[in-house]
């Protein structure tokens, strides 16, 4: 274990014969050990009783297992490939998986960034695993266990290459439309691999769901017990990843989430209730009930909808310890939320406001996205009034609006769209007029944005970029010498970033989608476009 830790779950005994598997965050053991989906991964691959399982950050390592036959990463954010890269190098194994020989490990990877669209990255990887880990790890670990006994490395993926949800990259070539043009098409190049891919989906049975396995209070979340009770969000907002990757919706039984926070409140009193939108679980009410009959507990929720809260629920939270409700309206108007499928009237939201402040909470924060398609000035002067009127009631409320520029992400409704190229300007007119009002405005980097968008629907022609930024430091000027460098190599920034897209455009991701998601998605850009022409 990592200095102060402590782990909450029994580890299997190991057998002989064990192999070694490298477990990697890139980034902090502060950030990586905050999240569930890195603790869950540990967890999965500890459980099997042949594994040695060493994780690893970028400020910090357990003692790694000489000779890892896997090494892998999650990958919760776009830009910490380029942490990716340094952990490799410091580890001496290849960047680039066609350099690898026989006797390296197997690079694997697998998280929200590489299951939506892991093909800018696809050239770092040996492996990537799509889907809900609980399938998919078990899994790959299950088929190496056979794979491991080949007598070559091309052998050994080419096995791993049958496996459902396990994505070998080297094995598709594409099909440009010239060298900086669209993808015509991604085809297998040997016999074993599948033309397309699905991610596996998890059907939790009734005493299971995802909590902390290690409590630490070197965490962003310091020694704060974390469940999920729900996984996905049944409203389906159309730019919104944590919807169209994970869904269905699934909420955990009450009874497994009230035996894993008794769990954690035997170390700690801080308990987190994570997922997209906690109070949509169907027996919220009797969960917080519950949670009031534990003394002494300190809670912490997640983001709110503002047509779930009633004044039973906020008066159990407050009794909690909850001192702040956050809220997502993405933007003051109801035209742009129907069309975004927010499904959330101002009414609503009004509601939602006098309830919390009747209760007594300290701050109410906003969520907003700026750049959103079908966007007009109407639009962002619509949320300037909104949250005037509210300051102007409420003043006893601290009111915070973080907002963010849209990016469009894969394998959502919106991944047809480009960027708004005017999301700076937009950015600064709405904390310009909202600081007016003593609003508390918190707006993200426009610019990084550009940078997550080419990520989010890039693929491998970028690979000697990404390599090239890398190496200069990964900054925002090293993004744009590297445009630069390599004009007429890749395409170029606006390609992918600004660009919409033709619905009947092959994209990088198609062949790790299913047929029906893709006429899903296109349903409800096909909603959302007549909604914003009536």
């Amino acid at each position: 274990m990592l200095g102060k830790e402590i782990c909450l779950i029994p580890r299997p005994s190991k057998e002989g014969g064990f192999f070694g598997v490298s477990w990697f965050y890139p980034n902090s053991y502060l950030v990586g050990m905050s999240g569930l989906g890195y603790q869950l991964v540990w967890r999965l691959l500890d459980a099997d009783p042949q594994t040695a399982v060493q994780r690893g950050f970028t400020d910090k390592e357990e003692d790694q297992v000489k000779d890892s036959e896997l090494f892998g990463f999650t990958l919760s954010w776009e830009l910490d490939y380029i942490n990716v890269l340094e952990i490799l190098q410091k580890h001496d194994i290849e960047k680039l998986t066609a350099d690898r020989q026989d006797k390296a490990p197997i690079v694997f990877g697998g998280g929200p960034v590489l299951t939506a669209n892991p093909e800018p990255f696809a050239d770092f990887f040996d492996v990537i695993l799509l889907g809900d880990a609980e399938n998919i790890v078990p899994t790959f670990i299950a088929a190496w266990k056979v794979a491991r006994k080949l007598d070559s490395r091309e052998k050994r993926l080419r096995y791993l290459s049958t496996i459902p949800g396990v994505y070998v990259p080297r094995f598709y070539e594409y099909q440009t439309d010239g060298i900086t043009g669209p993808i015509l098409s991604i085809k297998p190049t040997i016999a074993e691999a599948p033309e397309h891919l699905a991610k596996q989906l998890f059907t939790a049975p009734a005493d299971y769901l995802a909590h902390t396995v290690v409590l630490s209070h070197d965490t962003a979340w310091g020694d704060r017990f974390l469940v999920e009770i729900v996984r996905s969000c049944p409203q389906e907002c159309r730019f919104c990843l944590a919807s169209f990757l994970t869904r269905p919706f699934r909420p955990a039984k009450v009874d497994a989430i009230m035996q894993a926070i008794d769990l954690g409140l035997q170390h700690t009193k801080k308990i987190g209730i994570l997922g997209p939108s906690v109070t949509e679980h169907p027996h919220f009410d009797q969960i917080a009930e519950a949670l009031l009959e534990r003394p002494d507990i300190d809670i912490s929720i997640a983001s709110i909808r503002a047509d779930t809260i009633s004044a039973s629920t906020l008066n159990m939270l407050r009794k909690l310890g909850q001192k702040s409700v956050t809220i997502a309206i993405e933007s003051g108007s109801e035209k742009l939320r129907a069309i975004m499928k927010k499904n959330l009237s101002e009414e609503e939201i009004d509601n939602a406001i006098d309830l919390i402040d009747k209760a007594g909470f300290e701050s109410v924060k906003f969520y907003g996205i700026a750049g959103l398609p079908y966007e007009q000035q109407l639009d962002l002067d619509e949320t300037i009034r909104l949250l005037a009127k509210l300051k102007k009631k409420h003043k006893r409320l601290r009111i915070v609006f973080g907002v963010s520029s849209f990016v469009p992400k894969a394998q959502t409704p919106y991944q047809w769209f480009g960027r708004d190229p005017n999301s700076g300007e937009k950015l600064e007119y709405l904390r310009k007029n909202l600081a007016k009002l003593g609003i508390d405005v918190r707006p993200e980097s426009h610019n990084w944005s550009d940078i997550q968008a080419v990520l989010s629907r890039g693929d491998r022609r970028l690979t000697p970029l990404l390599l090239d930024v890398a190496e200069q430091g990964g900054k925002l000027g090293a993004w744009k010498k590297a445009f630069k460098k390599f004009k007429g190599v890749v395409p170029d920034f606006d390609y992918y970033a600004f660009r919409n897209i033709a619905e009947d455009e092959f994209l990088p991701w198609t062949h790790l989608t299913e047929s029906s998601k893709t006429d899903y998605l296109a349903k409800h850009l096909t909603a959302a476009r007549d909604l914003a022409q009536t």
